[in-house]
């Protein structure tokens, strides 16, 4: 059954998929779902690019996350110059 919110959203079905990966957010949103790329720690360059291609390959919509909380369990073990 799919909720009125998916359907305000112009989704099929009732899937919402967080990913990192672009191919899965654009395979998600075009199969009725909504994809949601995590985008958190993108530089703007690495961000612009993303969404290009997702622009050029999703039918419809995408959603994008880029909530960066101040701290999180294993912070202190990525290096976010390295991302």
């Amino acid at each position: 059954m799919i909720s009125v919110l998916s359907k305000k959203l112009g989704m099929d079905h009732a899937i919402f998929a967080f990913s990192h990966c672009r191919d899965v957010v654009a395979a998600v949103s075009n199969a009725g779902g909504m994809g949601v790329l995590g985008a958190g720690w993108f530089s703007p360059e690495q961000l612009a690019e993303e969404l290009n291609w997702l622009d050029e390959r999703v039918e419809g919509g995408y959603g994008v996350d880029v909530v960066i909380p101040q701290k999180y369990e294993g912070m202190e073990e990525v290096d976010a110059e390295v991302l």
